[in-house]
């Protein structure tokens, strides 16, 4: 099948004017001109008008299981009190409850561009059970909380079998070990390591909050009170940052996500270069949270993979019951504190910076032969060097997504699945 439209948009310093693209299978066959491209004997033609193609998103870090949780909370007075709120809440919501939300937040994703997205899975088990029931590519990360010495193995064992039952099923699997503070540094350095033996991503919230700085640099503040009285073992604190403190307890893997990195210092981010991490920035939740500016310049000089995650409606705000999961919304406000960053630099973001975090380099994240069919399709009729900027600024349903060459979501009537 060839898909023709206005523009495509394949990847940064790749703006097709008429453009087409050839779909095999799943794959993607050709990307070029639409004059360049002839259609072979029987071969299904698609003409999309006034529009461009572009790259399914890629959501580095995503919790779908709180996608019910919108307007519930607050930022609180502290970090730690935003914890307080969630784990009350969680304690009254069923199985059927998580699963509605995970449903609800990957409808909200397809609709609006997004391809693939990095779960963080809270529910061992559920993931199983919820990944046929959409066409989503959800690479699951089952999140695992060790704080007592004697929680390690479980961990690592819940690790090994949401591991085995979900590899069949996934495009890629990861593992997440919450966070520094609510792990102990040999549950940190071991599952490290059983991400490095098993060739996983690993995903881990780190250096997100004033809190978890205050306890890792100071030995103080409202989330070391709350760790304590929970009995974690505090003697690992105090001592640094908690970029230090993952360094210092071997817990980077080869391929670590480190999702948000909203306070470092300048060590900081050459130990993120220099262990070849990458870091998720969720613009909304940072806004909702009132972080200081994040240090997108400094981590963008080191040469450090920066891509996007929409974290979850339980810490974007109110207004979210009517954007709901969005790249575009997570771009817009991007691009509202970082205005002298170009649209192709934020496209790239949302994109294949998003795979490469995932190992998926090779498969998603651009429009070229060989990827995964994985496309977006926007309404567009201005000049076609305007392309970035409108995508970046689309602010509604996307006009069509395919997935593996499989139209999964659409509001075109035309579309040949």
């Amino acid at each position: 099948m060839i898909l023709q439209s206005r523009a495509i948009w394949a990847s940064k310093g790749n703006l097709i004017a008429d453009g087409a693209v050839r779909i095999r299978g799943e794959r993607i066959a050709e990307v070029g001109a639409r004059g360049d491209m002839a259609p072979e004997a029987g071969e299904p033609v698609v003409d999309l008008g006034d529009s461009i193609i572009f790259p399914a998103f890629v959501n580095a870090h995503c919790h779908l299981d709180y996608s019910g949780l919108a307007g519930e909370l607050s930022p609180g007075t502290s970090f730690a009190d935003w914890l307080d709120q969630i784990v009350s809440i969680k304690q009254s919501l069923t199985h059927d409850d998580y699963e509605a939300a995970w449903l609800a937040g990957a409808d909200m994703l397809l609709s609006t561009g997004c391809g693939t997205v990095a779960n963080i899975e809270s529910v061992p088990g559920m993931y199983a059970s919820m990944a046929p029931q959409t066409p989503l590519q959800v690479c699951p990360f089952i999140e695992l909380i060790a704080y007592h010495s004697e929680d390690e193995t479980d961990a690592i064992e819940l690790a090994q079998s949401e591991l085995v039952a979900n590899k069949p099923l996934a495009l890629r699997v990861g593992v997440s070990p919450h966070a520094p503070y609510t792990m102990t540094p040999e549950g940190l350095n071991a599952l490290a390591m059983f991400a490095d033996e098993h060739l996983l991503p690993m995903s881990i919230h780190l250096a997100e909050s004033n809190d978890e700085w205050d306890m890792f640099a100071h030995g103080a503040g409202p989330l070391y009170d709350t760790m304590s009285s929970l009995g974690r073992v505090m003697d690992d604190c105090g001592k640094g940052t908690p970029v230090q403190h993952l360094a210092k307890a071997a817990g980077f893997s080869k391929h670590t996500l480190a999702v948000h990195a909203n306070r470092l210092i300048d060590a900081d981010v050459e130990m993120l270069q220099r262990v070849g991490a990458n870091v998720v920035h969720c613009p909304r939740s940072h806004a909702w949270f009132r972080h200081a500016n994040f240090d997108y310049n400094r981590l963008a000089k080191a040469g450090v993979n920066i891509c996007l995650g929409t974290d979850s409606l339980a810490s974007t705000g109110g207004e979210t019951a009517v954007t709901g999961l969005s790249v575009f919304s997570e771009m817009q406000e991007f691009s509202r504190n970082y205005p002298q960053l170009s649209c192709e630099d934020l496209l790239q973001m949302a994109t294949v910076n998003g795979a490469v975090a995932l190992g998926l380099g090779n498969e998603v994240g651009v429009l070229k032969e060989g990827f995964i069919a994985n496309m977006a399709v926007i309404p567009y009729s201005d000049i076609v060097s305007n392309v970035p900027e409108a995508i970046v600024q689309h602010d509604c349903p996307v006009g069509m997504l395919m997935i593996e060459g499989k139209r999964v979501f659409s509001r075109i009537d035309s579309i040949v699945d």
